[in-house]
């Protein structure tokens, strides 16, 4: 006799920042929804735009103000959002994925080309 056991179900994900139900990534337990990414911002409130450099991959970053600039190529970028730490990299299979900003992310940030912008550089 066969057992029947319940099928799993995934947990219920909700974005970090506003609270909206999003769809479950289990590889990213803890992103946040695109809507609130558009919300990024360096440390003196410049609003930020990510990424991918090609359709093989890579990350990048530009200032929604500078849409003529060349984005800067990097590993990932420290932000805020609302005033809060977040995290933004490449997703694994294309795109960029935001999480908040844990201390596992911060440790050996200078080793993968992470950009910090949570200082403020003007007064």
């Amino acid at each position: 006799m066969k057992s029947e056991l319940p099928a799993k179900k995934l947990p219920d994900h909700h974005c970090p920042v506003c609270g909206s139900k999003q769809r479950v990534f289990l590889r990213y337990p803890w992103y946040i929804c695109k809507e609130c990414v558009a919300l990024a911002e360096d440390g003196d409130g410049r609003r930020l735009n990510f990424g991918n450099v090609s359709f093989s991959g890579g990350f990048c970053f530009g200032y929604v103000d500078e849409p003529d600039t060349e984005s800067r190529v990097c590993g990932s970028v420290f932000c805020l959002i609302h005033g809060r730490p977040v995290y933004v990299t490449e997703a694994r299979f294309g795109g960029t994925v935001a999480q908040p900003l844990t201390s596992s992310h911060a440790v050996g940030m200078q080793l993968h080309d992470n950009v910090d912008l949570r200082r403020r550089t003007t007064s």
